[in-house]
């Protein structure tokens, strides 16, 4: 019976680490400087056959197509405010801190302006007289209606009446508009202070000023920001502009969480270029945060799924990972002497798309060719070689 000729892939793998530094092709002697494969890793075809590495060209498969693009995540301008007075005056009192969370109308501090004691006064001031032309304007009424009254006066009064009144109206509309209770004022109740509100719910993002402050109306108090509902910016160049439309989907990735992917959807694209950059903003609203914590600003990477079309690919076998990069190992050239056959490869950097069925869509970094010869099986081993050949120099 025949002995089984399958080696164990550590075994395997450490005869082709041991093989790094055992070049099959004769040393150089003394005086003689050979560099013509420096930078390859040199394997025969024994050791290809031992690991079945097998080589073939770069295939063109019909995959889902992505274009990756890097971008930020954002807020809707309605999902941002700032609190400002529509006075100026002293800060007296901040009831907030950075990072709390408030409601739409809660009150985040208070304003001390001595002129809104003046307004209220003037206030019950008018109001007492629009009483009194209320009162005349009725009596004149009445005296028309007996005949006993004169037309000009009963004019006269429903006049004064409707002025008084209006301007009553108005007084009013500013104390609400400054949070302050006509209803109060009208019992005596009168406020000395402002109270300043946040006008949306949110967590507190900036405070910019500090008790004793002196504000106006152009001060920035604080921001209040809403992280509910994030959308992501993206910067699209020109060259990928046609085959981006409302409607796709992309997944983000968090730049500062490797492993974080989320789901989004473009939703609206911006019709002009950004500064001389020749890139277009595309909005995309994120459909799946997955719990994350998400902060307007942080940095992300898309890839937006363009829909099937023919593109390169190679097996997933093929790619190897390294450093937070992708490589394929191309084959240079290959040599043979009586000792058989000896084969260079050397690694290109490349852009990983979608997966699908076994492949991977593939963007070198620099120029590969198309009749390029690559490892697409177990090239893992190769990479092994290649951390090794780095670290020893062989």
């Amino acid at each position: 019976m025949r002995k089984n000729r399958i080696l164990p892939a550590v075994v395997l793998a450490s005869a082709l680490l041991s093989a790094c530094g055992q070049p099959s092709q004769p040393q150089p002697q003394p005086g003689e400087h050979s560099h013509e494969h420096d930078d390859a890793i040199t394997l025969t075809e024994a050791q290809l056959q031992a690991v079945d590495i097998r080589l073939g060209p770069v295939e063109m498969r019909d995959l889902n197509s992505v274009i990756r693009v890097s971008g930020q995540l954002a807020l809707d301008p309605q999902k941002r405010a700032v609190v400002t007075s529509l006075t100026s005056g002293i800060i007296r009192q901040i009831l907030v801190t950075e990072g709390k969370y408030v409601t739409a109308g809660q009150t985040v501090a208070y304003l001390e302006n001595t002129d809104i004691v003046e307004l209220q006064k003037n206030y019950l001031v008018l109001k007492k007289e629009t009483l009194i032309s209320e009162q005349e304007y009725s009596r004149q009424q009445e005296l028309s209606a007996q005949g006993a009254g004169v037309d000009k006066s009963l004019q006269q009064a429903a006049a004064n009446y409707e002025i008084t009144k209006a301007q009553l109206a108005a007084l009013e509309k500013q104390l609400q508009q400054l949070s302050i209770s006509p209803e109060q004022v009208s019992t005596g109740n009168l406020a000395t202070q402002i109270p300043l509100s946040s006008p949306i719910a949110g967590f507190v993002d900036k405070m910019n000023v500090s008790t004793g402050s002196y504000v106006d109306m152009q001060t920035p108090l604080l921001n209040i920001v809403d992280n509910s509902q994030m959308h992501c910016d993206l910067r699209i160049f020109e060259k990928d502009l046609p085959f981006v439309r409302v409607g796709q989907y992309a997944d983000i990735i968090l730049t500062n969480r490797q492993n974080a992917s989320l789901k989004a959807e473009l939703y609206n694209i911006n019709k002009s270029f950004e500064d001389e950059s020749k890139a277009i903003i595309v909005h995309a609203r994120i459909v799946d945060k997955r719990g994350y914590e998400l902060l307007p600003g942080m940095h992300v990477t898309a890839l937006i799924n363009t829909g099937r079309q023919t593109d390169r690919a190679a097996p997933n076998d093929a790619i190897v990972s390294r450093d937070g990069k992708k490589y394929l190992f191309v084959l240079d050239d290959e040599d043979e002497d009586e000792q058989g056959r000896t084969f260079h490869f050397t690694a290109v950097e490349v852009i990983a798309g979608i997966s699908e069925q076994g492949y991977t869509q593939i963007t070198p970094v620099d120029e590969l060719a198309d009749d390029a010869v690559i490892v697409q099986s177990n090239a893992f081993y190769i990479g092994s070689m290649s951390v090794e050949h780095g670290e020893h120099g062989h």
